[in-house]
């Protein structure tokens, strides 16, 4: 098998960890959708509501990425670690993170291109789940500061 395609099946692309390289766009991706979708409900333009699930479409096919390549990751880590807890308690939030803004954008998805305005449960549900990532994006970053995953093989 090519060394390069190997290496992607172990979570890496050009010497470095896939997950870490995947995980910027649905931390991107999920607060424009919630704030386009607040923005939809205060000027009552569905144009926005439409940006807001190209948004979060976006940001879950990426996101599914990302959690694909960090189960890689996690794989890695012996369940022994002090660390592993905390590497299942990210990816699993970041996976329900995910799961949240596809079920939203399945939704919409049977009403494209003609997608309505937001409704007011919706958009704080994306809200609450975008303070949620910020938690367990904060965990991803423990790992990656102070146990060194992405930075040492393991």
């Amino acid at each position: 098998m090519n060394k390069q395609i190997e290496n992607i099946f172990k979570g890496k692309a050009m010497g470095h960890p896939v997950h870490i390289m995947l995980v910027h766009f649905p931390v991107a991706f999920f607060p424009m959708s919630a704030v386009l979708d607040l923005l939809s409900i205060i000027y009552s333009n569905s144009a926005l509501s439409l940006f807001s699930f190209y948004s979060s479409s976006a940001g879950v096919i990426l996101g599914t990425l990302a959690v694909i390549f960090g189960t890689i990751d996690l794989i890695k880590i012996p369940s022994k670690e002090k660390h592993f807890n905390i590497a299942l308690i990210h990816g699993g939030l970041n996976l329900l993170w995910v799961i949240i803004f596809a079920a939203i954008a399945g939704i919409n998805l049977k009403y494209y291109p003609e997608i309505n305005i937001a409704g007011r449960t919706q958009t704080i549900i994306e809200f609450l789940s975008v303070a949620g990532m910020i938690y367990s994006n904060f965990l991803g970053g423990e790992l990656v500061l102070k146990f060194g995953m992405g930075k040492k093989e393991l």
